[in-house]
This record gives C-alpha cells, structure tokens and sequence, in this order.
C-alpha cells in the first residue's frame, strides 16, 4: 500500500486509488503520514488539524474521523491494522517509504547529483502538495514541501545540464522562475541552460529581471552565485563542467557484428584512462570495418566519456586533399568554445588552445582514417582523462613508439562471423545453403564492406541461389587475378566492385564512377546531375540506386558521401571523360552561386565574375531565403572546391569561387572564407592574375578586419591596392583604400578614416560603379556625422540616392544606419528609432545577421537616449549575440559599451562596471580606441555613482588621453569633471 501527499491526499493498493474522504479527514490522515511510524500525540494531532482554537468537543470529532479512516484502509487492504492507538496518541505503522514525500527526500538526499533519480523523485509530484487542505500547520507544511521541491528541479536541471541535455530543463525552470520570481538559484541555473542551448541574449536577460526584482522588493542586488553566472555568461567563460557537451559520433552501422576481442581490448584499455591520456592505433586493410567498429565501441562506452564525443574523418586516403592539422583543430575549437568565440590562425596557438579545453575533461575523440602520425600529432591532448582513437591503414609506428600509444589490428572477420554477417543482411537462405554462403564470405574477403555490398545483391535478386551468385564472383576473381598477377587482396576487393556494379544499368554505373570525380566529400542530387551530365529526375533515380546497392551512404538532409575505397573504384569504372564531368559540376556550382547572390545582393551583381550558364539543372530561387540556404547547405562543400580547383588545374575556378561568395562569406565564417580566398589568392598568383590575386587580397584584409586583427588587415589590403594600381584599376584601388579607412574607423582615427574614404571617391571619379561610390560615402558621411561634420548629411543622402538608383537594399540599410547617426547627433530621437528600425526590417530580410546587429546597438544606444534603459539593454544583448556569432570583434566592443550605459542609466553600476570592463579589455586586444576610451568613461560614471572618486579621476583621464590623441572631442567629460568640482 501506497500513500500519496505531493498532491491530493490519497491511499493507492494495487493500481487503484481510494478517497479519503472530506478535508478534516485528509489533514487527519497527513498529519500521520509526515510521522509515518511514529505516535503523534493527542493534543499536537488536534492543533495541527483544528489549530489553537479547537472545538470543544473536538475529541469525539477526531475519534469519529480515526474509525472513518480506519474503514478506508481495511477497504483498501482487507484485515489490516494500519492505524494504531498507542497511549497519548495515534500512530500509522507503516514504512516511510510507502509515502511519497519520504520516497522523494530520499532520492534527493542521496542521489542529488543523479539526474535518473531525482526526475524520478520530481516525477512522484501530482501538483500542489496537500492539496485542498486548509489551516496553518497545511499552509507551514506545503511551503516547507514546496521550496524542497523548487531545491530538486533546480538539481535536477543542473544534473540534466551536465548530462547536455540543457534544452530539456528551459521550460520548467522558466515556469519556477515565473512562480517564484526572486529565486536566485532558479535564476541562475536557466541562465546557464539557455546561454548552453545558444540562446546568451535570453540569459542575460533572466539576470535583468531578477536583478530588478530584487532591488524592487528587497532593496538588495544578486548574490554571489547568480553575479558569477552573469559574469560568465557575459564573458563566454563558463567554468569546467557547464561547457556544452558534443555527441560528434556518426550513427553506428545496422548489424554490427563480430570484433568481441577488439571491443574486449578497447574496453580494456579504456579502464586506463586517468593522469595520462590514453591513446590507441585501431589498424587494418581498407575496408576492414575499423570505423564501423571504433563508433560501434564509442557508443557503448559514451557513459565512461560524460564530457562528449569528438569525431572528425581525416580523409588520410581519400580522393580529395587530406584534413589538416590546422583545419581539424578549428572544427574541434569549434566544438569546443562558445559560439563565436575567438579562434587564433596559428596552428600552434589551436593546438595550445585545444589541449587547454581538453584538460579536466573526460571525452572521447575519434581521429578517423589518418594517413600518417604527422596529421593527427597536434590533435592529441596534454593531460589525463581522455581516450584517443585514431584509425589508420597505416601501421602508424611514430605514435606507439614516441607516444606510447597502444596498436589494435582490426583483421578480416573471422569465418563465422562473416556467415553471420551475411545471414543477418540476407535471411534465411545462408542457413539454406551454408556451404556456398562461406564460399561467397571468403570470396568477398571476409571484409564488412564488401560483406554487405554482395548482401545487398543477393536480397536484390532472391530467386538467385548463392551458390550462383558465389560462382559468378568467383569467375570475376579469377579475371582479375590474371590481370593483377596474383592472388592479391586488392584484386580480390576491386572484384567485389566490380561485380556489384555489373548489376546495375550502364547509366547507374556511369553515375557511380563520375561520383568518383566529385571535387567535396559530400554531393546533393543536383550535383550528380552535373557530374554525370543527366536530367534531375534521371539522377535521382540513379542516386537511389547507388543508395539501395550500398555505393554511396546517407549524410545528412537530401547528402550523401562515398566510402573512400569506392570512391578510389570508382574513378577506375564506367565510361566517364573527367575532364568534361569536373567541367561540367563546376560550371553548376558556379552557376548556382552566382544565381543565389544575384538574388540575394542584386546591386553587387556587376561586381561578380560572369560565370558560364549551367548546362543541367539547378536549383530554383524563387526568393532570398531559398538562396540563403542553398548557400548556407553547401557551405562545407566550399573550401573543397576552392583546395581542388586551385591544386588540380582550374585556378580562374578558384579566383571566380572566391569573388563571387565575397559578400555571403562576409561576417559568416571565418575559417570557409580564409580557405576560399586563400586559395584564389594561391591561385590567382600561380597563374599571373594580378587582378584576381588583388581580390583575394582585399576580401583577406575583410575577413582579419572582421575579426579585430587590424595589422594584417592593413598589410592585406594596402598590398591589394598596391597590385589594383599598378594595373590601373582604379575603381578597385578605391574600394581597397576604402577599406583601410575601416580599420582607421574602427580604431576611432575618424580623421585618417575621412582622408581614406576621400581619397577612394577620387579614384571613383571616372568609374560607373554606383554601389563602390555608395557604400564609400555611407561610411564617410557616417563617420562625419560622429564628429560633427555638415557634409555628413549630403554625402548619406547622395549614398541612399545611389543604392536606390542600383537596386541594392543592403547598400540602403546602410546609408539609413549613417542617417540615423545624424539624427542622435541632433538629438532628433524619433528620427534615430524610426531610421535604426527601418535598418533592423532591410537587413532582416535579406538575412544578412552581421548587419543587423550595428542596427540593434543603434536602437540600444536611441533607447538609453529617450530614457528607457531596459529597452535598450534587450537591444544591446541582441547585438551582442549576433556580433559574438559573427566573429566582429569590434562590434562585441559597441555592443558592450553600450549595454554598460544601458546598466548605469538604469541604476545598476555592477553590471555597468562589469560590461565596461569587458569592453575594455577587449577594445585593448583589438585596438579599438575610440571604444577603450568609450569604456573609461562609462567606468568613470560608475565610480562617481559608487563614491570612488579616485578611480573616477584616473578612467576620466585615460578616455581624455584617448580622445585627445584621436583628436575627438573632451566637452562631455570637461563638463563631469566640473561637476565634480
């Protein structure tokens, strides 16, 4: 028998839930529950139930509801005697844990850190606790009962947070949040969940709240926890254990079997894992299985990793040009780190940084098919806890010798375990005809893969004995026998192909053999489309081909991928002319890119190269957002055709690869578009394109501008107009002059900015290029506007009157910001919000998210200026975020500043001192002056709130220092200090 408070009161037996009857009957039967085997006096059991006034004949009335809950009980299990009297009192002599509140402080108490047990404890809440009882011992009780409830969720989220499942936690802990508004833990605990699920802007926001509820009723700020979080959450530093765990591991193959010793051995070794890192060779043939069975074991042990899985396939043998160290260990840091977070370009300092994210862990990190100890001895960690797989055809004897790393040979299956192979894919008929199914075993080489391709062919042909079908690859063997010399495994493999494909249509093996050709690891139909020179539909049947025959594997949404032996095959198979096919897809891929950038900036349209038309199909646009994800989708596929064009003979492919993604790779991702143009720019200079090489140049300097590295910004860019002059190209030098003055902008040197941009207008003079003319005085009068000059409003509108002119909406966006900086120069707000807004909708819909976040912070800092600090600090968190995912340094900095204002506008100087700090050190890293001082005063503001006058004087004198030495202006903080007196 059951007994349930955490809720209704109610006894259940068997399944079967019984009433206790009216309310006075209820609070009878919790008083003695709560004291579950033991006796509650007389006069306490009344003054809990009646309180201190009871009736007078209260005595009889209890006695009365003991004999009505007695009944209850013997209904519920007949001939007990659960309800005793004892002298002074009534005792339940029952256990404590048949009553559910027992059973739950129990699984708290005990299992507070497992997430298993205490969802199990939440999971016995029915509601509110005593539900429908009354009285001031019901009301002590449920609230006491409460917070132990309110303490499990939130040990529970945290629990489910470490487990990365942070997602799951959200909802519930922001319902305990409404309810309980100044619960701090609460507080703190979604803030770490919804910054782990990506959602920083929300976090920040939870702390907002919380923060002004508890000065509003309390008169008090957070405590040290949630102060902490919000530092963390601000800063991307969140301590060890909160990181977001990565679950890299492909899906295991359907039917693993075999390999008990090798999994044995892992298991093994696996138990070693401590102060040292463990590290394991997994070798063996081509075609072995050594993935299938490193991500078999790495699901079964993932309870040994809680930290995560990593898992990257190096491509040592395949086709296309290996991973390397430096490329592998940016898809690991970017794993790793929180998104946006900064990831050096230098090899050495990502392996520094990886080994630093790795300490403390325990994860597991796949290195699959690496070609030699050189590709993966970066990627190995420095410290204890974590497990190292690499698989490799080589023997990799550097790593066992000079890393202590631990050999597992992965060999052909063993014979019985390729029958059972067979039997599991095939059925019945290996246990019909067990000899020729073993001949067939051996005949594919006791091999997985090939295993399962000769599988799939005998399920695709069932009225076919396997004695026929062993026969026929024994015949095919044999012809390649002769041909290669000897009885060799290779042959013996190549046949298996070879035989697989003889059942499939002359165009299905075409297909397959100009897959082989394919530029990227991975292709979408239209792609075969191009490569095999067929109709959409056409190709889509023959992809479904390939796929039901095993030759080519799922990898994703409308993906798919070869294994690298048949990808190797099939470059030896069918009729395909390589050069026509490699013509073919990358006239498709340039062709489409061009097609989806034309409808996303139509008014860089001159800008672009003019690309061939494609020949086969390609995909339709119907608007910017279908554009945006195609792009988005082959974002991957980039860096591969950009490494093959550029290495394989199609250099004006990679220099066209480059200029046509330059305003889509812009603020999006660092490491594609530093492959991508470095490539052009490789390939550019291999062939003598000076012109091509200078734009590699320049969208170079771009992505290092972004990114806060100005120095290199500047050498990139000033070589970039160096290169357009000498081959008078003006109207390019001017863009590339124009963009040294963005860096002397983002620096706060507005002056050395303005004579950049002027001078790029003059090499403009005789040049057709309306958006260049544009986007030059966009910024000019932008930057005029900062300082006060009166040609800034004619410049902005000349800018505007040129973007509409082109058609080019992302150019008006722009010019809209710079009006927009007019109109808060002027103190013309509603001008400021409606210009600032207008922004937001432009760069919006043309899902250009690096641009919108300038037009967020300008809505922040129009906010703080019309007095609603909270609407502007939602602003400046939304910028922030968007600005941190983009990797735009500098506007991490405005954003910072600004919500520092926001803070200090809404009477909150620990948060503005925090976000000014922040700003600050980061504007030093980056060389953003203007912002280094920006952040002095904001500290300087907050000092004087605080009463520190000391600090006060030293941040007024070192943004004074700046903005003398930038030759800005001192009035506002010439005016303070004379407050000050």
């Amino acid at each position: 028998m059951d007994f349930q408070v955490l809720g209704s009161v109610r006894v259940r037996t068997r399944g079967q839930a019984f009433a206790v009857g009216e309310p006075r009957q209820q609070q009878i039967l919790a008083v003695l529950l709560l004291d579950a085997g033991r006796t509650v006096g007389l006069d306490s059991l009344v003054t809990r139930v009646w309180g201190e006034s009871p009736p007078k004949q209260v005595r009889r009335s209890l006695q009365a509801h003991i004999t009505r809950i007695r009944r209850v009980l013997e209904q519920a299990d007949p001939g007990s005697a659960w309800l005793v009297r004892d002298a002074g009192g009534y005792r339940l002599d029952i256990s404590p844990d048949q009553v559910d509140v027992f059973r739950f402080r129990n699984a708290v108490r005990d299992e507070s850190t497992d997430r298993a047990a205490l969802a199990e404890a939440l999971g016995l809440w029915r509601g509110e606790p005593l539900a429908g009882l009354s009285g001031d011992w019901a009301e002590r009780t449920r609230r006491t009962l409460s917070q132990e409830h309110e303490a499990a969720v939130v040990a529970w989220a945290a629990a489910e947070i470490r487990a990365g499942q942070a997602a799951a936690t959200v909802i519930r802990l922001t319902e305990l949040l409404d309810e309980h508004p100044l619960h701090e833990g609460a507080a703190a605990v979604l803030m770490r969940a919804l910054y782990t699920v990506g959602r920083t802007a929300d976090a920040l926001a939870v702390h907002e709240r919380i923060r002004r509820a508890l000065r509003d009723d309390l008169g008090v700020d957070p405590g040290p926890e949630l102060a902490a979080m919000y530092e963390a959450v601000l800063r991307h530093d969140l301590p060890p254990g909160e990181q977001t765990i990565p679950a890299q591991l492909p899906a295991a193959v359907t039917e693993f079997t075999g390999r008990a010793d090798e999994i044995a051995e892992l298991d093994r070794l696996a138990d070693r894992v401590g102060d040292e890192p463990l590290i394991v060779c997994l070798t063996g043939t081509a075609g072995v299985g050594k993935t299938a069975t490193v991500v078999h074991w790495g699901h079964r042990v993932r309870d040994r990793f809680p930290d995560g899985q990593l898992y990257l396939d190096l491509r040592g043998y395949a086709p296309e040009k290996p991973v390397s160290p430096d490329d592998a260990l940016g898809a690991f840091l970017t794993a790793l780190l929180p998104g946006g977070a900064e990831i050096s370009l230098g090899v050495t300092e990502r392996a520094a940084r990886f080994r630093t994210e790795l300490d403390g862990r325990r994860m597991l990190v796949v290195l699959d098919n690496a070609a030699s100890v050189d590709q993966v001895r970066m990627l190995l960690p420095g410290a204890g806890g974590c497990a190292v797989v690499v698989t490799s055809r080589d023997a990799l004897t550097g790593l066992v010798a000079l890393y202590g790393a631990h050999r597992v040979t992965v060999d052909q299956l063993p014979l019985s375990d390729a029958v059972t192979l067979l039997r599991r894919l095939v059925g019945p008929r290996v246990d019909a005809e067990p000899e020729p199914a073993a001949m067939l075993a051996e005949r594919c080489v006791r091999l997985p893969l090939t295993l399962r391709l000769a599988a799939e062919l005998a399920v695709s042909r069932p009225a076919v004995p396997l004695s026929q079908l062993a026969e026929e690859l024994r015949a095919a063997q044999r012809t390649l026998d002769v041909l290669s010399g000897g009885d060799d495994q290779h042959a013996a493999i190549r046949a298996v192909f070879s035989w697989s494909l003889r059942q499939l249509s002359g165009r299905a093996v075409d297909a397959f053999a100009a897959l082989g050709h394919h530029p990227a690891p991975t292709f979408d139909v239209h792609a075969l489309a191009a490569l095999a020179g067929q109709p959409l539909e056409t190709a889509r049947t023959l992809l479904n081909t390939l796929a039901r025959a095993h030759l080519v594997q799922p990898a994703g949404a409308d993906r798919y991928l070869m294994h690298d032996l048949l990808k190797a095959y099939a470059t030896e198979a069918g009729d395909v002319d390589e050069r026509a096919a490699l013509d073919r897809v990358y006239v498709y891929y340039l062709a489409t890119i061009a097609a989806a950038m034309d409808r996303l900036y139509p008014g860089e349209a001159h800008r672009r190269p003019t690309v061939p038309a494609a020949t086969g199909p390609v995909p339709g646009f119907p608007g910017a957002d279908e554009a945006r994800d195609w792009l988005d989708a082959e974002l991957a596929t980039m860096p591969a055709l950009a490494a093959h064009a550029a290495t394989r003979g199609r250099p004006e492919s990679a220099v066209a690869l480059s200029r046509l993604l330059f305003r889509y790779l812009d603020g999006r991702n660092e490491t594609v578009a530093l492959c991508v143009h470095d490539h052009a720019r490789a390939a550019a200079h291999a062939i003598g394109d000076r012109a091509g090489e200078a734009t590699a140049l320049h969208a170079l300097g771009g992505v290092h501008l972004q990114s806060g590295r100005a120095d290199t910004a500047v050498a990139h860019l000033s070589a970039a107009a160096a290169r357009f002059k000498e081959i008078g190209d003006l109207s390019s030098q001017g863009r590339a002059v124009a963009a040294v003055g963005m860096v002397e902008e983002r620096a706060g040197r507005y002056r050395a900015a303005i004579d950049h941009y002027t001078r790029a207008l003059a090499l403009f003079r005789h040049d057709t290029d309306l958006v260049a003319q544009a986007h030059v005085l966009t910024r000019l009068g932008t930057v005029e506007a900062r300082i006060g000059h009166a040609a800034a409003v004619p410049n902005l509108e000349n800018a505007m009157a040129l973007h509409e002119r082109a058609g080019h909406p992302f150019g008006q966006a722009w010019a809209k910001l710079g009006l927009a900086e007019v109109a808060l120069a002027r103190d013309h707000l509603s001008d400021a919000l409606t210009l600032h807004n207008e922004a937001v909708e432009l760069f919006r819909s043309l899902g250009h998210l690096g641009s919108e976040a300038w037009s967020m912070d300008g809505l922040g800092r129009t906010h703080t200026l019309r007095g609603h600090p909270d609407r502007a600090a939602e602003h400046h968190r939304r910028a922030l975020d968007l600005f941190i995912a983009h990797g735009d340094r500098d506007g991490e900095t405005w954003a910072l500043n600004g919500l520092g204002e926001a803070c200090h506008a809404g009477g909150d100087p620990a948060a503005a001192r925090l976000n000014h700090t922040t700003a600050l050190n980061l504007a030093i890293r980056t060389g953003a002056r203007e912002q280094a001082a920006r952040a002095h005063h904001g500290l300087a503001r907050v000092a004087v709130d605080t009463g520190d006058l000391p600090a006060a004087h030293r941040h007024y004198d070192s943004a004074t220092a700046i903005y003398r030495d930038l030759t800005l202006p001192t009035d506002l903080i010439r005016k303070e200090l004379a407050d000050l007196g």
